[in-house]
């Protein structure tokens, strides 16, 4: 048995493997260590397994992570993002400087579907990559999540309490304050996403295939007009490949 980790800015993500996929996945805090270490204490295996993880918090928190996690695993090994790595190629001059979960969805999503692709990924920040069938990546544009969006409001009296819902409201103008930020969320999202989508295709004269991966991912989809396809288990699933 082998366990792929997803560490993001507030999350951890564990899944476990089973034949061409993943059996389940669980989500903590990422400082739940005391729950983290229970529920893998609690898993059967016959020998230890091999932890394969990717990571957004740094080099101290993933020290501290190997401590508290290593007597359960025989091996764990963290993914980095690196220049190319299974037929597809990082565009940052830096490649080190590409966030190690997006550069596994980029891999995962030239390999998994073999198709120009879009890779919308919604966590702490929603980010828009951009893939060739070739794997080339050619770059992408990064917001903020729905977190950090609604809290920009916190400091204005009457919105402290605000929050974001899923609006059933498809008018664009709206008359109710919490509706405009809603629909001015969604528009934010699904209006660069459009705009990505419409420059690859015609870069690359195809009709790419639009991912949507993370925490809230349906939620995103849905603002989305052009079909596309929801795995919300995009980087783990990679970790598996």
């Amino acid at each position: 048995m082998n366990i792929v980790a997803d560490i993001g800015n507030s999350q951890i993500k564990i899944a476990i493997e089973r034949k061409k996929g993943i059996s389940r996945v669980k989500a903590f805090r990422s400082d739940d260590f005391k729950n983290i270490r229970k529920y893998l204490k609690a898993l059967n295996y016959d020998n230890k397994p091999y932890l394969f993880y990717s990571s957004v918090l740094g080099t101290n928190y993933d020290k501290k992570l190997i401590k508290i996690l290593k007597s359960f695993f025989e091996k764990i090994t963290a993914f980095k993002s690196t220049r190319s790595l299974l037929s597809t190629t990082n565009s940052y001059k830096k490649a080190s400087s590409l966030g190690s979960d997006r550069w596994a969805q980029i891999v995962a999503a030239k390999n998994i579907f073999k198709k120009d692709c879009v890779i919308v990924s919604c966590g702490s920040a929603i980010s828009i990559d951009c893939v060739t069938k070739n794997g080339t990546h050619k770059g992408g544009v990064l917001m903020s999540g729905a977190e950090r969006y609604i809290n920009c409001f916190s400091d204005i009296h009457n919105l402290k309490n605000i929050k974001l819902t899923q609006t059933k409201k498809n008018n664009l103008l709206q008359t109710d304050t919490a509706e405009q930020i809603n629909v001015g969320y969604r528009t934010m999202i699904s209006a660069s996403v459009h705009k990505v989508y419409e420059e690859f295709k015609k870069n690359t004269k195809s009709k790419p295939t639009i991912i949507v991966s993370g925490s809230y991912a349906r939620q995103i989809a849905s603002y989305i007009e052009i079909n596309t396809l929801v795995e919300p288990f995009c980087s783990q699933k990679f970790g598996f490949y």
